[in-house]
């Protein structure tokens, strides 16, 4: 008797000690294309997860509160630059996004130990429009414009540096959250056009969109820094929005 007690308390020591260790796991949503961490070729891995998550992403996921990528939104945007010649604040309103989903993965560096994921991609044509105001100064010149703004850019190229920890919940099931997102771009070409409220009409609205056309890229040059901190901390809410509802083990098993 002492002895089948004793088999008893043991097994029920090492089933607690594995539910403490690895909590039951909700049901793998099919979006979720999971790599080892133990896989030679986990860069490839990755890629092929990205590109399973493609048709997801463009349908949009209600019931993670997930809009479509296609076209891509974005509510409300800040960029400020207080250096240089172009020292202005940027905001920008519905914001309509058209090309996302057109990405090709031109290469992935993983280090999953780490978890950090370098992330470089192609997209053919973006195409924007929404609404903006502007406050500050070009040049030496005062600046006042308020409207809607149309932009183009062809064959973008963006590399993204994710950094991600550890977080633990209550239940002690482990997820991932990027802690860290930094994001830098170049393109061929742009073009942009605006329809200022303010200056419609008048020669100031007209040398406003001759401007921003003939100095775009010495005007993007000026304003990327501030422009990249926006599109970096835009883009770590909505990741992060999507990783920190699935546990770890779901994206990496051997984690």
């Amino acid at each position: 008797m002492k002895y089948v007690l004793e088999v008893l308390l043991v097994y029920f020591t090492l089933t607690v000690e594995s539910s403490q260790n690895d909590p039951k796991l909700p049901e793998r949503p099919e979006f979720i294309l999971p790599c080892n961490k133990s896989n030679p070729d986990i860069n490839n891995c990755v890629i092929r997860s990205l590109n399973h998550l493609r048709p997801y992403l463009i349908q949009g996921m209600n019931n993670m509160h997930l809009p479509s990528i296609e076209p891509f939104k974005i509510d409300r945007m800040v960029i400020e630059n207080g250096r240089g010649s172009f020292r202005i604040r940027a905001a920008f309103f519905n914001v309509t996004a058209y090309g996302a989903s057109n990405y090709t993965i031109k290469s992935v560096k993983t280090d999953v130990n780490r978890y950090t994921l370098e992330l470089a991609i192609g997209l053919p044509k973006i195409d924007i429009k929404g609404k903006y105001d502007v406050n500050g100064n070009v040049l030496l010149f005062p600046v006042r414009s308020k409207g809607e703004f149309w932009a183009i850019f062809l064959d973008v190229e963006a590399v993204a540096k994710l950094y991600g920890k550890e977080v633990t919940n209550k239940e002690g099931v482990r997820f991932m959250k990027i802690d860290k997102l930094a994001v830098d771009f170049r393109f061929k070409k742009s073009r942009f056009k605006i329809k200022d409220v303010i200056n419609h009409g008048n020669i100031i609205g007209e040398a406003i969109n001759q401007f921003i056309n003939n100095n775009s890229e010495e005007i993007i040059k000026e304003m990327k820094p501030a422009a990249v901190i926006a599109i970096s901390n835009h883009f770590k809410s909505f990741l992060n929005a999507v990783i920190l509802q699935y546990p770890l083990k779901l994206w990496l098993p051997d984690a």
